[in-house]
């Protein structure tokens, strides 16, 4: 007579399952990420691009000592070149460059997983991407300032004073707030958007350009606008700008009063932090495997 098998006596428990390790924790993780992000942003080919690009207010410096020394003193030149130049353009496409590959492109190849090799918590992984990339358009926005007074030092130095270094302290803070504005902002974007690029140009090139010059409150729903109300232009005896011109007959017109500078600083900066915490918000419901 056929049997059934016994089942076989339960046997000891083994020894315990180790326990996972803990996450690391946020500062430690925060550093490590912007560590590991920042030697991968500066083997990219792009930051030679940029820089190339960063020198073009050089440039246009040096022409102007060669070809217009008398007309247009480092005074004027300075609020041109913030405004026109660098707010204008290469800011938001620093940014660009920069900010939101940072963190789409990690996503879209499937390679943002790769930091979870201990654990480690989204907004963690998301603050140290977008701090090194903050720290690398920050940066490269800097060394083109400094080329900018390295050539006021050397072709207009019967005007170096106080007031100027002031003055280029002044642009110069300008700039990186703008950096710092559009950085956050366009990685905010590639944690949300499959193709933040194309919404970076659209902000850029569409909404900032049409709506920073409307002369009516719909202006200050940009970064421009608020970049340029910190770009203060030198009075000059005897002599007024054509941006002063335009901006007196816009102001007689419709009767409004001037956005103080402060409220454009803090306006930048909450933009900035909004956008940062945008940013982590995104990227935790993204879901993240290696097919991006």
């Amino acid at each position: 007579m056929n049997q059934r098998p016994r089942p076989a006596p339960a046997s000891a428990p083994t020894a315990a399952a180790a326990p996972a390790p803990a996450p690391l924790g946020d500062a430690l993780a925060v550093g490590v990420v912007a560590g590991a992000t920042w030697r991968e942003l500066a083997r990219r080919r792009r930051l030679l691009s940029l820089g190339f690009l960063l020198l073009l207010p050089v440039l246009l410096l040096i022409s102007l000592r060669i070809f217009a020394p008398e007309s247009t003193p480092p005074q004027v030149a300075l609020p041109l070149l913030a405004r026109y130049v660098y707010i204008w353009f290469l800011l938001p496409i620093t940014a660009m460059a920069v900010g939101a590959p940072a963190i789409a492109e990690p996503i879209a190849e499937g390679t943002l997983v790769y930091f979870w090799t201990r654990p480690l918590r989204r907004h963690a992984l998301y603050l140290g991407r977008i701090l090194a990339a903050t720290i690398v358009s920050c940066g490269l926005v800097l060394l083109s300032q400094t080329a900018v007074f390295a050539v006021l030092l050397a072709g207009w130095t019967e005007a170096i004073d106080l007031e100027l270094v002031r003055l280029h302290v002044e642009m110069t803070f300008v700039t990186l707030l703008g950096t710092l504005a559009y950085t956050t902002l366009f990685g905010a974007f590639g944690a949300g958007l499959k193709r933040p690029m194309v919404a970076s140009v659209l902000v850029t090139f569409g909404w900032e350009w049409l709506v920073a010059d409307i002369p009516q409150r719909i202006q200050e729903w940009t970064l421009q606008f608020h970049l340029r109300n910190l770009v203060h232009w030198p009075e000059q005896e005897g002599t007024q700008t054509l941006d002063q011109t335009i901006r007196e007959l816009i102001n007689q017109a419709l009767q409004r009063e001037a956005v103080p500078a402060w409220q454009s600083v803090a306006t930048l900066l909450a933009i900035s932090l909004v956008a940062t915490v945008a940013g982590v918000l995104l990227l935790r419901r993204r879901q993240l495997d290696r097919q991006g």
